[in-house]
């Protein structure tokens, strides 16, 4: 299964956005944004490209915390499969993360927090984070802004593999 993953949309994608994305995602089985999504129309943008599955983020109205949970969890053939932003600094997150799903294991956790592009193998757990779609940069870096990224994860079977932070045009 390939699936298109984002994050930090934080508004109603533009045209040049939407098509941009239609363009990256070309051919995937399905979208998962881990937010902040910024608004629920988003999701209605994507599900034109693809099914979407979204957690809502750090910066989210209450309409938007409302419709959306926290985080979710669901098995992909042999694999189950993570989705949550995320909150806090970058030391100390992945241990964070696994422990949102402590009740409920996970291997591949897919999380928006820090918009640093990670595809990684840590142990048991692969850790996917596509970067910023609004051009956030990690901390760290002194830019303002970068370009927009996305990422596409692989699951085949228990094979999982992904490329994040791919540049968008948009």
């Amino acid at each position: 299964m390939i699936f298109g993953v984002l994050a930090d949309t934080q508004d109603v994608l533009t045209t040049s956005q939407f098509l941009a994305l239609k363009k990256a995602f070309k051919g995937v089985d399905a979208i998962l944004h881990a937010g902040p999504v910024g608004d629920m129309r988003v999701i209605e943008q994507l599900g034109k490209i693809a099914p979407t599955k979204a957690v809502c983020g750090n910066a989210e109205s209450s309409y938007v915390r409302s419709d959306l949970y926290v985080r979710q969890a669901w098995r992909v053939g042999p694999v189950t499969l993570g989705l949550v932003h995320g909150y806090g600094k970058p030391h100390g997150l992945k241990k964070w993360l696994l422990k949102q799903f402590e009740e409920e294991p996970v291997q591949v956790i897919v999380y928006g927090r820090n918009f640093e592009p990670t595809a990684r193998q840590l142990g048991e757990n692969y850790f996917f984070n596509p970067g910023s779609f609004s051009g956030n940069l990690p901390e760290g870096f002194h830019r303002k802004k970068g370009p927009a990224r996305v990422g596409l994860l692989f699951i085949h079977g228990k094979k999982v593999d992904g490329q994040a932070g791919i540049p968008v045009s948009t």
